[in-house]
């Protein structure tokens, strides 16, 4: 599955990475690298230089802050990761993957999630990346999977969504209306080469997992 056509901006956030061979970061040429806060840990285990390293920096565990980084106070509205988001749709990117963002603190991964809808918001699109996940919104469309996934999960967030049809998986959908309030979606497997993904009007959270 391909989701991101033009340049891309690569946020690296501060949760934790257990295995930096599954992380599967490959560096396209024309990437521009974010490390928010403790992300800065994640570029220095990959070898990558960021472009610019932004945050509160109450997570560096140690680390020497860099010369030029943007600091912000510990006490804001934003997280740092919607720093380095806000940071990155100011330069003009609108296609963002984000590793360090699942896994931590249950209460930041809830806000990363949020994030995709903000940059949604802002004609962006995002994804969220760790060894085993990939979290993405999709919203009034359609999409097509052509990698295996050990679970697939479509959740309605926000509000209604009509129209849902899944197809190539172990339990197809055909128009249907998923809403918030039952996880009708969860724990799909994909059947074949190809899985098909439609949401006609609303917005589709969807949770791509191997493990």
């Amino acid at each position: 599955m391909v989701i991101i056509i033009t340049k891309r901006c690569i946020i690296f956030s501060a949760a934790e990475v257990r295995d930096y061979r599954k992380l599967c970061y490959k560096q396209l040429p024309g990437d521009f690298i974010i490390a928010a806060d403790g992300g800065l840990r994640h570029t220095e285990k990959l070898g990558l230089v960021p472009n610019i390293v932004i945050g509160d920096m109450d997570s560096m565990e140690g680390q020497q802050i860099p010369e030029g980084a943007i600091l912000f106070p510990a006490q804001k509205d934003d997280t740092d990761t919607m720093l380095a988001i806000k940071q990155g749709l100011q330069m003009g990117y609108r296609s963002f993957v984000i590793y360090g963002a699942l896994g931590g603190r249950l209460d930041h991964t809830v806000a990363n999630i949020q994030s995709l809808c903000y940059l949604l918001r802002e004609g962006a699109q995002g994804m969220l990346v760790d060894e085993n996940h990939k979290v993405f919104l999709l919203r009034n469309g359609k999409i097509s999977l052509d990698e295996p996934y050990h679970y697939i999960s479509v959740f309605a967030f926000g509000g209604e969504c009509r129209g849902v049809t899944l197809k190539g998986v172990q339990y197809p959908l055909d128009g249907v209306a998923l809403t918030p309030d039952f996880p009708l979606g969860v724990s799909n497997q994909q059947k074949g080469e190809e899985a098909v993904i439609q949401v006609e009007d609303g917005t589709l959270l969807l949770i791509l997992a191997n493990e």
